[in-house]
């Protein structure tokens, strides 16, 4: 089981040069540069979300990657919660799900006949690799795209910051003080599947 440990920060569109060209970005070891095309899943009763459940299928090129999350908590921007990933060959497994009682309502087939997209989220992902000096790394992003359900969309623009290889708080917290020292940033506890299940709504409440 993984567990994700990341700061979501909110970047104002007109700062997204000022954002890249942040001293502390040219100590990256790394950078990478891709597009991400998401796609989320829930029963047409919303099941899933109502157990604090995500399950996703992201597209990287000619990868497909199927990852479900579990709800955790999310203070000033910083949350953690339980992963699993495995690659997606066609069909749903939940095989590699480590909590018992998860796996098996997933797998229920009132439920695993019934999930279906639901939404998708697509963005332009720039990850920059900060290395730690205890070992591991801040994986620092910076995701600009959107949310869309049926014909209505959402812009994304945020910053993201993860640990990877590492369980090391402090630094994650040091490397958002140093960036929000020169940029507007904004912690915010909103996942970007949470953007969707909120414009879903409107969506509903437009076509009645």
């Amino acid at each position: 089981m993984g567990q994700e440990i990341e700061i979501k920060l909110e970047l104002a569109q007109s700062d997204r040069r000022r954002f890249m060209r942040h001293p502390l970005l040219q100590t990256a070891i790394k950078r990478t540069d891709q597009i991400l095309d998401n796609a989320y899943f829930d029963t047409p009763q919303l099941e899933l979300r109502k157990h604090g459940i995500a399950l996703r299928i992201r597209r990287q090129g000619r990868r497909r990657l199927q990852t479900v999350k579990l709800a955790g908590k999310a203070v000033n921007g910083l949350s953690s919660r339980p992963e699993w990933e495995v690659p997606y060959v066609g069909r749903f497994d939940f095989s590699c799900i480590e909590v018992a009682e998860v796996k098996a309502w997933l797998e229920r087939p009132e439920i695993f006949n019934e999930i279906e997209p639901l939404f998708r989220t697509k963005f332009r992902r720039i990850t920059w690799h900060l290395p730690l000096a205890a070992g591991g790394e801040v994986l620092v992003a910076l995701d600009r795209g959107e949310v869309s359900v049926a014909d209505r969309s959402v812009a994304i623009s945020e910053v993201e910051l993860e640990l990877y290889n590492s369980n090391d708080l402090q630094a994650l917290n040091a490397v958002s003080d140093t960036l929000r020292q020169r940029i507007p940033l904004v912690p915010s506890n909103v996942s970007k599947s949470e953007r969707a299940y909120q414009l879903m709504k409107t969506v509903t409440l437009a076509s009645r």
